[in-house]
């Protein structure tokens, strides 16, 4: 049976919230050496010591600063434990948009991981892994949940509500992106035990995005033979997931041939010249931009007999278009292929085209999270880069202590 956990979390002060957590997701290494340089209570000083010092990152050397950075915040109550074991539901609202996510931050099991009860659809490097694992052993910590998910449940959603209400408010603010960030705080043993009666009718969880945190913190416990290990997760209903693409860029090393290119596509694909950017509406539909044009792709061939992961859109473009024509036998290391965020416009995919950067790019439409999940049942892995998942967390804003 599925189980999760409350748990004692570390959190900024009241009113040091937004200067402590940092969005390592969304602030480029640029960004995020100008706010460690300006600010001595950012988190991104406890999970990336180096960027400090302004070097490349060292494990050996900047991984035991970690425990002192977090030391410092702690000495000076910029960041606080909680007296009681508690959930906390979490809900981010994204002011320029409308997107609303909330789920409950808790602990799941390790065993639940290591007996696929949290199930995968990504793989993880291993050399990335053990950094992740060495960090943890330096610091004591887990600084930002691995973001799961479930089949939709009412009965989540409802006890998720019914918490979401003044008296749980824990605390609550806006960061610089004008995404409001609210945390609820459960620790009457009623109200727990209601919570996790609830969680326990799920029969699995599902990674969402976090693979190599996932991994590395049931890995701590593993390498350190420490018994009934708990880490810390922040689990979403799917209706409160979004998900978009990846773009697929290709630059090639040599003289490219793009209408040579196009001839060849035609075997697999309906090639149609389209007068704007053109973006997927619908799976198995492609756009691409090439010599300053675009085209809509519609796949010809039959998923009927294909498997889970064959039958994505980003397995189309992988075993018919990049192993096929363009020679790509692994896209996680060929620098020919860039993956580029669902998010960034199709003008600017245009212009990076036409500016000479690419030689084409494919726009594609995103998988759905029933995709996921059967892609995770089935026991199988994506593609690189196949999702990209909201909400991205703020790193540093609900932190477990593991040591």
């Amino acid at each position: 049976m599925l189980q999760i956990y409350p748990f004692k979390a570390l959190f900024p002060s009241k009113g040091n919230e937004r200067s402590v957590s940092a969005n390592t997701h969304l602030d480029d290494i640029d960004k995020q050496k100008e706010i460690v340089a300006n600010n001595p209570h950012s988190y991104l000083r406890v999970v990336k010591p180096y960027l400090i010092y302004n070097e490349e990152k060292d494990p050996s050397k900047h991984f035991p600063i970690s425990k002192i950075e977090l030391d410092k915040l702690i000495l000076s109550k910029i960041i606080e434990k909680d007296s009681q074991d508690a959930f906390y539901i979490y809900r981010q609202f994204n002011k320029l948009n409308g997107d609303e996510f909330l789920g409950v931050i808790s602990l799941v099991s390790v065993d639940d991981y290591y007996q696929n009860r949290i199930k995968i659809h990504e793989n993880t490097i291993t050399e990335k892994e053990e950094q992740l694992i060495e960090h943890i052993n330096c610091s004591g910590v887990i600084g930002e949940p691995v973001l799961m998910t479930h089949p939709q449940n009412d009965f989540v959603n409802d006890v998720l509500h019914h918490f979401e209400d003044s008296s749980h408010l824990f605390f609550e603010f806006e960061d610089e992106i004008q995404r409001r960030h609210s945390v609820y705080r459960i620790v009457n043993e009623d109200e727990i035990s209601q919570i996790k009666e609830k969680y326990a009718m799920l029969e699995n969880l599902y990674i969402a995005d976090g693979h190599h945190r996932s991994a590395a913190s049931a890995g701590f416990f593993k390498k350190n033979h420490l018994q009934n290990g708990k880490y810390l997760a922040y689990i979403v209903p799917p209706e409160f997931l979004k998900i978009d693409s990846f773009h697929r860029a290709y630059k090639c090393n040599n003289t490219f041939d793009s209408n040579g290119f196009i001839d060849k596509l035609k075997v697999h694909f309906f090639v149609d010249e389209v007068l704007s950017p053109f973006k997927p509406h619908k799976d198995k539909e492609f756009g691409l931009c090439i010599n300053k044009q675009w085209f809509r792709l519609g796949y010809k061939g039959d998923v009927a007999e294909l498997n889970s992961v064959q039958t994505l859109d980003v397995s189309i473009l992988e075993n018919d278009v990049f192993q096929a024509l363009l020679n790509i036998n692994d896209s996680k290391t060929d620098k020919q292929l860039s993956f580029i965020n669902g998010q960034i416009g199709l003008g600017e995919l245009e212009n990076r085209v036409n500016e000479g950067l690419y030689d084409l790019v494919f726009t594609v439409f995103p998988c759905t999270i029933q995709q996921v999940f059967d892609v995770a049942d089935d026991q199988l892995i994506m593609p690189p880069k196949s999702t990209y998942i909201e909400p991205k967390l703020r790193t540093g804003l609900v932190v477990q202590q593991v040591k």
